[in-house]
């Protein structure tokens, strides 16, 4: 990701490095290019190199799923990203990188559908074996009449492809959009403008350092908020809570506005409780990101956020505040009970009418998850013999307590050979992407790559070194060392 040119700055170290330790090999050693049109020609090779064994790696494949997500860089090129997760017959999962895809025209579904299918040809991925396409849930991606994943789907139905292929709106996606639901507006737009006002004007800011110094506070900044990042807002309010006696002093100070909410203890302990409730929603979030997580486990965190809303709206109506330690600190005659289970209410109804694209598969999850407890008559049919004899089969539910559920499945029940229905189904569940969490890591990456300085990189070139630093599939170094042949600098 770093420029082709630092080769030149990288190879003035070694040279400096190799006079001291072994001068006598300066000859040696001045001959090796790292050009940057050389340092290029590399970068080229091993993505070649990764990008064949990626192809090798997705004919393996017995089932894998898509996920999509859309952004612009530095010259306002819509880049598609397209990332494959895909599940071998020894159920061996692979989460890999595809390519992006410039979109230099408009970006509607048909658009991306075009640019997803001719990716498709380029790996040679047998769409009879896709199971699920996961996007951000914008209307080019997820309409269902021209939305990119709708024309996929009926793509395949059209190839004649019987198997069913889910459409997943990312659930790290629908949980910000639920998180929404929870913002006070008079609390946010209050802590917003008394934050921006702080920190976009150079005095006031340095002046607020210096009293927070004088006052030796362990946090000495303010956080800006900003809607796109997932974290910003607990991040911020937790920092204005904590602060708030240091902000309030500097308010009256400086004569700014919002010095009075600062100092109303009723208007504070509604801060309290909207920090303590996006401080939860800021730990679900991080548990649902990452990358090799699988879509039953990111499911159970929400079901799991669920139950907890219904026991925090039940326990915040009797005044009881112990998972919530901001509003316990308040005086109990500042704190609203009404609006607090009102929050927690609201937030609970929005969760209850999102993921409606991983809700159905619930009883395919719990298959999954809890083989051994699930009602035989509720199973699809083609499984209901297979799941009868796994139940009844004591040294493999003896063994399952001591093991993940993809583990238990692939090195006690796959190796049996008499599940082979039931090994189908767990092949499309471990398949599944629940979240475009690994599309927006790499477009931090790109927005790294293609900044500002280097915003002349072509599209050949940012895929190479995007395909580079986000696959986990090394290139191949034996093999292009054997097809070099040595030149030295000039």
């Amino acid at each position: 990701m770093k420029p082709f040119t630092d080769g030149d700055f990288i190879k003035e170290c070694i040279m400096v490095v190799i006079d001291t330790l072994c001068p006598e090999k300066r000859s040696a050693f001045e001959s090796v290019s790292l050009s940057p049109r050389t340092v290029c020609h590399r970068i080229e090779e091993m993505s070649d190199s990764v990008n064949d064994s990626l192809k090798t790696c997705c004919s393996n494949f017995a089932a894998f799923s898509l996920a999509l997500d859309e952004s612009t860089d530095m010259k306002d090129t819509a880049q598609l990203a397209i990332f494959i997760r895909g599940v071998t017959a020894a159920l061996q999962v692979y989460e890999e990188f595809l390519q992006p895809v410039p979109l230099y025209g408009t970006t509607t579904g048909q658009d991306i559908f075009d640019a997803v299918l001719q990716c498709v040809k380029q790996h040679s991925l047998d769409l009879s074996r896709l199971v699920c396409v996961t996007t951000d849930g914008a209307p080019a991606m997820t309409g269902k009449k021209k939305g990119a994943a709708s024309l996929l789907v009926r793509h395949c139905e059209a190839a004649r492809h019987t198997q069913p292929i889910h459409k997943v709106h990312c659930i790290i996606h629908h949980e910000s959009l639920c998180s929404k639901s929870a913002n006070l507006t008079d609390v946010m737009s209050v802590v917003v403008k008394v934050v921006n006002s702080i920190l976009s004007r150079s005095l006031n800011h340095r002046q607020f350092q210096a009293l927070t110094d004088e006052v030796n506070t362990h946090y000495g900044d303010l956080l800006y908020f900003c809607e796109v990042r997932w974290l910003s807002h607990g991040a911020m309010l937790s920092r204005v809570c904590d602060l708030q006696q240091e902000i309030a002093t500097f308010l009256r100070q400086k004569n700014l506005p919002g010095a009075d909410h600062f100092s109303n203890p009723q208007w504070l302990a509604r801060l309290a409780q909207l920090t303590d409730i996006t401080t939860h929603l800021n730990d679900l979030n991080v548990k649902l990101q990452g990358k090799n997580i699988l879509v039953t486990d990111m499911y159970s965190h929400i079901t799991a956020f669920e139950v907890k809303l219904r026991l925090w709206e039940a326990q915040l109506a009797a005044g009881q505040f112990m998972h919530f330690p901001r509003i316990a600190t308040c005086a109990p005659d500042d704190v609203d009970l009404n609006t607090c289970v009102g929050v927690v209410t609201s937030l609970r109804e929005e969760f209850a009418s999102r993921f409606t694209g991983v809700r159905p598969l619930a009883p395919g999850f719990k298959l999954f998850t809890s083989p051994f407890d699930f009602p035989v008559d509720e199973a699809p049919g083609p499984l209901q013999i297979e799941l009868v004899e796994l139940q009844c089969n004591d040294e493999l539910k003896a063994k399952y307590r001591t093991a993940s559920p993809l583990s238990f499945f692939r090195d006690l029940v796959l190796p049996s050979n008499k599940f082979p229905y039931y090994i189908e189904h767990i092949k499309c569940i471990v398949a599944m992407f629940g979240s475009t969490y690994c599309c927006e890591h790499l477009f931090s990456k790109m927005k790294y790559t293609k900044s500002g300085i280097r915003s002349q990189l072509s599209d050949r070139h940012l895929n190479d070194i995007l395909l580079l630093s986000a696959s986990s599939i090394d290139p191949d170094i034996e093999s292009l060392l054997h097809g070099k042949q040595h030149q030295p600098s000039h």
